[in-house]
């Protein structure tokens, strides 16, 4: 393919992201169309897209659902690859979708695509993920709550894509609270039975982390990381319990817990 023969529009969620949307744009720049999508970074995000020539589009904390699929719209491309600030795409999977795109299939309309997780540049076992809707043709996907991908359709089948082509995501160690906000108010409209059981949520302030850590730690096999291992396991639980605080407090301000 030719170099800037853009057959692919990519929409590239950030914030603050500085350390690492570098790396993500340089994977993809000669084979996509790029569409970053802001939520109103402070600190060079916005100069770094800028660098690359990207269209930005700037998105309120509570609105990005919208801005997403706005930016679907405003893509010039059919095919749409959605990444966040840390998911480097290697070559051999662009190949891959430029080959599904051109290939004579029926009902093409969607692909899954799974991760690698990667901690200081070594792979973390324990932390691969399922599969996820995350390549898509115009009028086929939306995005839903939590920024993932739904379809449109009723019927029909996702091709999935060999695991041997995975998207390269680089576990770095922040935390934004926006996506936090937005994940705990969607818990509360989801589970209004929260309500009827405070003590049991204070107590799982606690709990809960202890079980993630144990979990990622033990059963997923952190531990066969060695120290990398013990610090993805721990950083999964700080998450878990700046959520059940963060969830708590809410509940506290809003209800008169």
């Amino acid at each position: 393919m030719a170099k800037n023969d853009f057959k692919i529009s990519a929409i590239i969620t950030t914030h603050n992201s500085e350390k690492t949307l570098c790396e993500v744009i340089e994977a993809i720049k000669d084979s996509a169309e790029i569409i970053i999508v802001d939520c109103h970074s402070t600190d060079d995000t916005i100069e770094i897209a800028k660098e690359y020539k990207a269209k930005i589009i700037y998105s309120d904390k509570n609105n990005l659902e919208n801005t997403l699929n706005n930016a679907i719209d405003e893509a010039l491309f059919d095919w749409i690859l959605f990444l966040e600030d840390d998911e480097i795409v290697p070559q051999k999977l662009i190949f891959e979708l430029e080959k599904y795109i051109e290939a004579p299939k029926k009902n093409k309309f969607a692909i899954t695509i799974s991760k690698k997780t990667f901690l200081l540049n070594k792979e973390i076992k324990a932390a691969r993920i399922n599969q996820e809707l995350r390549f898509f043709k115009k009028g086929f996907a939306i995005f839903n709550k939590n920024n993932s991908i739904k379809l449109k359709i009723t019927s029909g089948k996702l091709y999935k894509l060999n695991k041997n082509f995975k998207i390269k995501n680089l576990y770095i160690l922040k935390y934004q609270n926006f996506d936090i906000s937005k994940k705990i108010n969607d818990y509360i409209d989801e589970n209004k039975s929260l309500l009827k059981n405070t003590k049991t949520k204070k107590a799982s302030v606690f709990i809960k982390p202890m079980l993630i850590f144990l979990y990622n730690y033990f059963i997923k096999g952190a531990f066969l990381n060695g120290k990398l291992g013990y610090i993805y396991a721990k950083e999964e639980a700080i998450k878990s319990f700046i959520f059940e605080v963060m969830l708590l407090e809410k509940l506290r301000s809003n209800y008169d817990i």
